[in-house]
């Protein structure tokens, strides 16, 4: 976990902050560590400048006894500076003990108290002062100093020194070497909060994101009004919409599973009906042809055979009305129309049926009831109920057509009694070709797609329908709007 945080965007973010931070911290040390040293060169050079000058300014009017007392007093105060006085001749009338090993800096020849020297005399004292010592005068080196100072009565002085501003410069130096590291230190632990926040949020949408493309639900983010809570909120938006896309392609898919079974039953079933008839129709006139069927019977089996071929004509119609309702075909127009009287005519086609099984067929339907509803579809759907309610009801039951009035609605209502749909197949009831009876047999003149019309039907008008057992028989609702007022 620890190796991964550090190889992730907090390891990464940490890392440049600490660079830039050690860049700037050590270019600031550097111009630092300079400047201080800049600083104590310039003021050893005035301390040197001013101890000297001011050594000068007393030997004026002194014997050459007294300036090597003044010398010896000078030194005394002044250890680390070393001095020799020269005659005119070149000879050593005085110097300190440490004189020979120090360093002269002939790049430093300044003249004090108003005298300067000449190029030449500058020449001719450094080669007698090579003479004398046996040195090759290098280049500049740093703290050192060092000077040639002409006197009265000809005499000259050598002054040098290797002043203290090492060891303070080193003093200081090492001084600001602990204050910066204590500012490296400050810096590393404001370089891991900082990388920590930076990195916090990014590591959330990241870790978001990868449950995200699981689809596997996840927490609204956190309100930021940066650009990062941006892109949280926007991916989050992003993964809903996805997760809503994703869910129609599947309830399309599924949807299209089922049509295509559905289909496939539909196709399976139509020709077995259609077979069945066919099949029965190509015995009578194999038998006609083989004389196994008589002259005399022809009449008999050509009007049994005229039967079949009106009962397919009728489930072809039917079937090609379920493909239109199923195609969802344009022109299904929603009006008007008075519940009654669409009933009345109904009744009136289908009255032969309901009085040869000697069946009650009651009305309880206001006149001026109005409705929503494409008139040829919904007299389809009468025609069907009343016809499946009249076939499935025993002789001298009653049927009981009902509707009510409330919210918007009207609930209609065909009752048929002393009859039962058996639990098991109540859900299939819809299905193209289904039959209660495990034969299939289609002759008591049932295609078995009337209930299947009624479905796709009413689903075009988009009205709200149920078929259920009651206690004294079955009953079949529908919720039909009524026109907006």
């Amino acid at each position: 976990m620890i190796r991964r945080r550090f190889y992730g965007i907090f390891g990464k973010v940490f890392l440049y902050t600490m660079l830039i931070l050690l860049f700037v911290i050590g270019g600031m040390f550097l111009l630092f560590s300079n400047q201080v040293q800049s600083a104590i060169e310039l003021t050893q050079q005035q301390q040197f400048s001013e101890a000297v000058t001011g050594f000068v300014e007393q030997t004026r009017g002194r014997t050459t006894e007294d300036i090597i007392v003044l010398m010896e007093d000078f030194h005394r105060w002044n250890a680390s500076l070393e001095m020799r006085l020269i005659s005119e001749a070149g000879d050593t009338l005085f110097q300190t003990d440490g004189f020979e090993s120090s360093t002269i800096n002939i790049g430093v020849v300044e003249a004090f108290g108003g005298t300067e020297i000449s190029n030449d005399t500058a020449e001719i004292l450094l080669d007698r002062f090579n003479e004398y010592n046996g040195l090759s005068i290098q280049r500049f080196q740093i703290m050192q100093q060092a000077a040639f100072i002409p006197l009265e009565n000809g005499l000259h002085l050598q002054v040098s020194g290797s002043l203290s501003g090492v060891s303070i410069y080193r003093e200081v130096l090492g001084g600001a070497a602990w204050i910066f590291g204590i500012i490296v230190l400050v810096s590393l632990i404001a370089a891991f909060f900082f990388a920590g926040r930076i990195a916090k949020p990014i590591q959330r949408v990241s870790s978001d994101t990868h449950i995200m493309s699981q689809l596997l639900p996840i927490d609204p983010p956190k309100e930021r009004n940066d650009e990062i809570g941006q892109l949280s909120k926007d991916v989050y938006i992003m993964y809903n919409r996805l997760k809503s896309t994703v869910s129609q392609l599947e309830t399309e898919i599924e949807r299209v599973k089922r049509m295509e079974e559905n289909q496939r039953y539909f196709f399976s079933a139509a020709s077995h009906e259609l077979k069945t008839p066919i099949t029965a129709v190509g015995g009578i006139f194999e038998g006609m042809l083989s004389d196994i069927i008589t002259p005399e019977e022809y009449t008999t089996y050509l009007k049994e055979g005229m039967k079949l071929v009106n009962e397919q004509n009728k489930l072809v119609s039917e079937i090609l009305e379920l493909v239109k309702l199923g195609g969802e075909l344009p022109g299904v127009e929603i009006e008007s129309i008075n519940i009654r009287k669409c009933l009345e005519c109904v009744i009136e086609q289908l009255s032969t049926f309901i009085e040869s099984k000697e069946q009650t067929l009651t009305i309880d339907v206001a006149e001026g009831i109005i409705c929503q509803l494409n008139d040829k579809l919904f007299s389809k759907v009468l025609s069907n109920v009343l016809l499946n309610a009249a076939q499935n009801s025993p002789e001298l039951a009653e049927i009981r057509i009902t509707a009510e009035e409330k919210s918007g609605l009207v609930l209609l209502t065909v009752h048929n009694g002393e009859t039962e749909i058996p639990g098991a197949i109540i859900s299939n009831i819809y299905e193209p070709f289904y039959r209660a009876d495990e034969a299939r047999t289609s002759g008591d003149g049932r295609s078995g797609l009337g209930l299947t019309i009624v479905k796709k039907a009413l689903d075009l008008m988009g009205i709200a329908f149920e078929i259920r057992n009651i206690d004294d028989g079955v009953e079949f609702r529908m919720n039909i709007p009524t026109p907006i007022e």
